[in-house]
């Protein structure tokens, strides 16, 4: 009787290992979202580089273009236009709204640093937050 109490209370003891193990993993690494207010905004600066390019294709085109298609990941709009950083060539700026929750971040960076439109290569440089007045 003793060495069934021992097996039932070591199989009750791996199972409740297992459980926690995987609420665990599930936990460090399931992608949760959380709300942010429909009023907030992500200000967006990335660093963009051209490699071959066709000859009638701009920067700006092709970042632009970049940042749309990265946009369709996440759940907010391009607020106004992608602009270009005053005194630089390379740098451009963006608002997102309403502003992205930590996961939507990383989706929306981790598409933007791919190098998922040909010819094109960005390096987010900065993402803030701001007020809306």
């Amino acid at each position: 009787m003793r060495a069934i109490a021992t097996r039932v209370l070591v199989v009750v003891v791996v199972a409740a290992t297992l459980g926690l193990a995987v609420h665990l993993l599930r936990e460090a690494t399931q992608s949760t979202h959380y709300r942010t207010s429909p009023d907030s905004r992500l200000r967006v600066v990335v660093e963009s580089q051209s490699n071959r390019a066709e000859p009638t294709q701009t920067l700006a085109e092709l970042t632009e273009a970049h940042l749309s298609m990265c946009r369709l990941e996440v759940a907010a709009d391009i607020e106004g236009e992608v602009e270009a950083v005053a005194g630089t060539s390379d740098r451009f700026t963006l608002v997102l709204a309403p502003a992205l929750d930590s996961t939507d971040r990383k989706q929306f960076q981790g598409c933007v640093e791919d190098w998922s439109l040909d010819h094109n290569l960005i390096r987010v440089v900065s993402m803030r937050d701001e007020r809306v007045p």
